[in-house]
C-alpha cells in the first residue's frame, strides 16, 4: 500500500472511533510489554492531524492495567526511542496540567 492509499485509510477511520491502527514497525523497537502498551494506549488518544494527546497519567495507568509508576518507566523508554514527545503543561495559576503528548506515527 502507498503512502497515499494509508493516508486515506487513516481518514477513513478516524470517522470510526472504536478501533486504531498500530504498525507494524513497531516491532522493530525491541520495546518490552508495558512500553508497547503504553505506546499503543497514546496512539488511541491521538489526534489525526498533529499526532498529539494528553490522557493523564492516571488514564493510562488505568486503561493499561499498570501504576503510574509503571507509566513513568514506560514513557521514558517511549522518549528514548523517539516514539514519543512529552511536553509538561501548566495551568495559568502554576499549577501542574496533564501533559501533551507527541506519538510517532510509523506508517509514513
Amino acid at each position: 500500500m502507498n503512502t497515499t492509499n494509508e493516508k486515506s485509510l487513516v481518514k477513513e477511520m478516524a470517522k470510526h472511533k472504536n478501533f486504531f491502527m498500530v504498525s507494524n514497525r513497531i516491532f522493530e523497537f525491541d520495546l518490552k510489554p508495558k512500553d508497547f502498551t503504553v505506546y499503543c494506549c497514546l496512539v488511541r488518544h491521538c489526534d489525526n492531524e498533529d499526532h498529539s494527546c494528553f490522557p493523564s497519567r492516571k488514564l493510562i495507568a488505568t486503561e493499561c492495567g499498570i501504576d503510574k509508576k509503571t507509566v513513568d518507566a514506560a514513557m521514558k523508554n517511549l522518549e528514548d526511542r523517539g516514539l514519543v514527545k512529552k511536553v509538561h503543561r501548566k495551568h495559568s495559576d502554576g499549577s501542574k496540567r496533564s501533559n501533551l503528548y507527541y506519538v510517532t506515527r510509523l506508517f509514513e
